[in-house]
């Protein structure tokens, strides 16, 4: 017996001692942070809901799980003042992860993990966004052209003044722009329309192209710029940004200043205003005369956020006028042949602020109610109602009693109105799924006594969207959406006699003859288009510091309203343009895929992507017009198929704790594969290399950049054979459209100093020059680069207070 007790008595202290010394290999370590300004956040609780192991965070925000076995954990974080989160963790090595909670507010969409070993884990596409350092760099200038600092972005122009945002090769109608939450509708048709929208009233801008983009649309093939402005917090504050800008090219500058106002019981009001001048910019050899910018913008926001229901009202008003280059009018053939064949603009005056015909004059309102509701612990409800009222002006050379007299005058009204309901369900998934519809109604004043370039029109869409996205756990994810839009065009629209059978429209389109007079036919062209787009695509981690993404992209496009109906002088781009009424929807299939790492000290992102386009849509010039109002020439929409590829690379390098090295790289090429040539007008290779370097004393920063842009080597021949005449002969010459212009370098220099002038007041003194070698080059991209150079050195200070 006694045997019997000491041999058992052994086994169990030999398990116990065995169980004892098998400690579980892993540990899972972090911080807990508040999403807006890092700060830590004390007290909450990490559990392990499969072994019950806990942890809380101390002072620093800082938690630690020792000793854990389990490879897939099944993590709840609580904490007093957020809503509980509950995430799947896959623990294959010591990993550690950085939560990010909203605190404070306790909504359902307001919740967002980040893992700090790579960011966006969640996502199938690689999106890119603006710091909140380069808002303030551009806040004198576009939002195109901030954009344009981005990987994969460029900039299509027309002059200087007046740019727009070009993704993948991609534009115009192709990018949408959403700002808080409603897409902008302000003729975005004409490739010299800038966004109507001031980067200095939003803190958040990024560039998406993931199934989330579906809400707002499925024509975007291109990807969509989301813009949001601040978010609310319940606590008694009134604080503020003020930006001051000062350039020496154009002479001119900006000043924008906001103030926002909270509440604890959730009641917000935010308040902003932005103003701008510029005179005549300059290259480094000349004026560019008429090329001066007044812009004036105002908004106002006020709502009120009670942790899971809320309502805001947003009112927003952008003017602007802008001078188009004198020497892009041209009175005749010869002109236009001279123009073409000089190396400086025909016109040069000297230096002026007076903007002058040609011009335009933009004018967009904006109002906006929301409210939103959470229902249930994982479930919210949301509605939005935007009107927008968009007013363009476009004026000509005109004598007499019309010179003040726009020669464009066009109004376009939109209602729109989205819902959407949200939906989390268990640990993995999450739902959207929404409707929305427009109403949009455009007026052409026939009083400006010239042919109407784009017709009165009556546009009525609607469409339905359902997203959805599984995330098992911290190394990968899926996501996918689906859309289906129908749109209606009810026309009325004037046409040549002449021209209506020219172009077989009276074979076409018989049913849209409504009234025959002596020269002219009244039209009244009806259609309707249905499209269907889509999203798949995956996240999965490769490693600590390596993910992988892909993704394909199904979207389909009706024609716009100048693709389809534009018939005469476009005058601020100084050509004439034709629609085409055969024109079908556009069908775009991409794929995308990307690899990316995080490692310090070495970061970089990889991201080919390929795209096949039926029936894409494209405009091009056909010939020179003689008018009445000058040679000019004429530019011709067409459809055709297409095939796009092309890649973005972004990495950074930190040499040491105060240098860093960045570079990106974008290329892109579109082939007509009918025609079997490329497409025009298409971003040549480009690439960026910045060094950084921060002063040990007083945190001054330097940067230095180099902009390399090839010469566009894959164009097609548009070229023209126009016949002038030459004593007494008539003599053909070429207009050489097509050709693009060479290579250009350009060196920019930043310098930063942060400023503490109260513990209440702080800011940033800014020195910015851009092109210091005075560099003449001419951008294939900028429509008016046929007439004269681009902008030459521009030296900027600027002043950002934060109150």
């Amino acid at each position: 017996m006694f045997r019997a007790e000491c041999i058992f008595c052994f086994l169990i202290s030999f398990w116990s001692g065995f169980l004892t010394a098998q400690e579980c290999p892993f540990y899972l370590q972090g911080r807990v942070i508040d999403l807006h300004d890092g700060t830590p956040i004390f007290g909450a609780i990490l559990r392990i809901e499969n072994t019950g192991q806990f942890a809380q965070t101390d002072e620093d925000g800082v938690y630690l799980l020792k000793n854990v076995c389990l490879e897939e954990l099944r993590l709840i974080i609580s904490h007093s003042e957020c809503q509980t989160l509950e995430r799947r963790i896959q623990l294959s090595e010591n990993q550690s992860i950085d939560f990010e909670l909203e605190h404070h507010i306790n909504t359902l969409e307001e919740i967002v993990v980040s893992e700090k070993q790579k960011a966006n884990v969640n996502q199938s596409v690689a999106e890119a966004r603006l710091t909140a350092t380069q808002i303030d760099q551009y806040s004198s200038q576009s939002l195109a052209t901030a954009l344009g600092s981005l990987t994969g972005v460029a900039t299509l122009k027309t002059g200087n003044a007046i740019a727009k945002p070009v993704i993948h090769g991609l534009y115009g109608s192709r990018v949408g722009i959403v700002a808080e939450g409603i897409r902008l509708q302000d003729q975005e048709w004409g490739a010299d329309h800038a966004p109507t929208i001031d980067l200095n009233a939003f803190e958040s801008v990024q560039v998406v192209k993931g199934a989330s983009a579906l809400k707002y649309g499925g024509d975007t093939a291109g990807g969509v710029i989301i813009l949001n402005s601040f978010t609310p917090l319940p606590r008694d504050s009134l604080y503020g940004k003020t930006r001051l800008t000062g350039s020496s090219n154009g002479r001119g500058g900006a000043v924008s200043s906001q103030w926002i106002l909270t509440r604890a019981t959730g009641f917000y009001f935010s308040g902003q205003l932005t103003a701008k001048r510029f005179g005549d910019l300059s290259t480094p050899e000349y004026i560019l005369t008429n090329t001066g910018l007044k812009e004036g913008n105002i908004n106002f926001k006020i709502g009120r956020s009670k942790v899971i229901k809320g309502w805001e009202l947003f009112y927003s008003r952008f003017q602007n006028e802008t001078g188009i280059l004198r020497a892009a009018h041209i009175g005749n053939i010869q002109d236009l042949l001279r123009a073409l064949q000089s190396e400086v603009p025909l016109v040069q005056d000297p230096f002026s602020y007076r903007i002058d015909a040609p011009k335009q004059q933009g004018v967009h309102h904006s109002i906006q109610a929301k409210v939103y509701n959470q229902f249930s612990e994982h479930s919210k409800w949301k509605i939005d109602y935007n009107y927008q009222q968009n007013q363009r002006k476009e004026f000509d050379i005109r004598r007499g009693d019309r010179a003040d007299l726009p020669a464009l005058d066009l109004q376009l009204q939109t209602h729109s109105i989205l819902g959407s309901i949200q939906k989390k369900v268990d640990f993995d998934w999450d739902f959207e799924w929404g409707i929305n519809g427009y109403l949009q109604d455009n007026y052409s004043n026939p009083d400006t006594g010239v042919k109407r370039l784009i017709p009165d029109y009556l546009k009525y869409q609607w469409g339905s969207f359902l997203t959805g996205k599984y995330e098992p756990n911290n190394l990968g994810s899926f996501e996918w959406g689906l859309r289906l839009d129908q749109v209606n065009w009810d026309v009325q629209k004037y046409y040549t006699r002449k021209d209506w059978t020219d172009r077989g429209y009276d074979q076409l389109f018989p049913s849209f003859e409504k009234e025959y007079l002596p020269t002219q036919l009244l039209t009244q062209p009806q259609f309707q288009f249905i499209t269907l787009s889509a999203h798949a695509g995956f996240s999965i981690q490769l490693g600590p510091a390596l993910k992988s993404t892909g993704a394909y992209i199904l979207s389909q496009r009706s024609p716009n309203a100048a693709e389809l109906f534009s018939d005469g002088l476009h005058h601020s781009l100084a050509t004439i343009e034709y629609g085409n009424l055969t024109l079908d929807k556009e069908t775009s299939h991409k794929i995308l895929v990307s690899v990316s790492t995080e490692k310090n000290p070495f970061s970089f992102s990889l991201e080919p992507y390929l795209a096949r386009i039926h029936n894409y849509i494209y405009i091009a010039p056909k010939e020179v017009q003689q008018t009445i109002r000058g040679a000019f020439p004429v530019w011709q929409y067409n459809a055709t198929e297409a095939l796009l590829w092309g890649f973005d690379f972004q990495g950074s390098l930190d040499l040491s704790p105060r240098v860093q090295f960045n570079s990106k790289t974008s290329y892109v090429r579109i082939n007509d594969i009918s025609q079997s040539q490329p497409v025009i007008s298409i971003p040549p290779f480009q690439t960026n290399q910045k060094l950084s370097y921060i002063f040990p004393k007083k945190e001054v920063r330097i940067e230095i950049e180099n902009q390399f842009v090839s010469s566009q080597r894959y164009f097609p021949d548009f070229n023209v054979v126009v016949n002038t005449l030459e004593g007494d002969k008539i003599v053909g010459q070429l207009v050489d459209f097509s050709t693009p212009p060479k290579a250009y370098s350009l060196y920019n220099l930043n310098i930063s100093l942060p400023l503490k002038v109260t513990p209440k007041l702080s800011g940033q003194l800014r020195l910015m020059i851009h092109n210091i070698t005075q560099t003449a080059y001419r951008d294939y991209l900028n429509r008016m680069r046929f007439y004269a150079d681009e902008m030459g050195r521009n030296g900027s200070i600027q002043l950002i207070l934060n109150h």
